[in-house]
C-alpha cells in the first residue's frame, strides 16, 4: 500500500499515486459531463459546471477522451468528496466544483485499459 505525504487538511487517504491528465479527458455522468483532473487506479478527481442543479453522481459512468481515442464505458464508481473551486471572476454566476470519485470493483480488463491510460495520457509532477 502506497500512502502520499500529508495535505493541508491532514494524512492523505490515497492509497495510489494520482497522475495529472495530460489533455481534456471527460468523464460522462449520464447526460453530465466533466473533465477530468487527474487519475489513478483507485480513482480520479473531475471539474463539473454546476448550473441549475447540483450532480447526480450514478453508480456507473464513461471516460473518454477524442485524441488518442480512448473510450471506456460503465466503471463502477462512488463518490467520495466535493469542493467548490474559486470562480475566475467574482462576478461569475458559473460555479466549478471538483468532484472525487473512487472506483468500485473493476474487471481485470477495466483495470488493465485504466492503467493503458495513466501510461499514456498522463503526466508526472516533480
Amino acid at each position: 500500500m502506497e500512502l502520499n505525504s500529508q495535505t493541508s487538511g491532514g494524512v492523505e487517504r490515497r492509497r495510489h499515486k494520482r497522475y495529472r491528465v495530460k489533455s481534456e479527458t471527460f468523464a460522462f455522468l449520464g447526460e453530465d459531463s466533466g473533465t477530468i483532473f487527474d487519475i489513478s487506479k483507485g480513482g480520479f478527481s473531475f471539474h463539473f459546471a454546476v448550473f441549475e442543479k447540483e450532480p447526480v453522481i450514478p453508480s456507473h459512468l464513461d471516460i473518454f477522451i477524442a485524441e488518442p481515442h480512448f473510450y471506456l464505458p460503465k466503471i463502477p464508481v462512488s463518490f467520495v468528496s466535493e469542493v467548490q473551486t474559486v470562480p475566475a471572476s467574482i462576478f461569475s454566476l458559473l460555479r466549478i466544483k471538483r468532484l472525487s470519485i473512487r472506483f468500485g470493483s473493476l474487471s481485470s480488463e477495466q483495470l488493465a485499459r485504466i492503467e493503458d491510460f495513466i501510461a499514456c495520457n498522463t503526466v508526472t509532477e516533480n
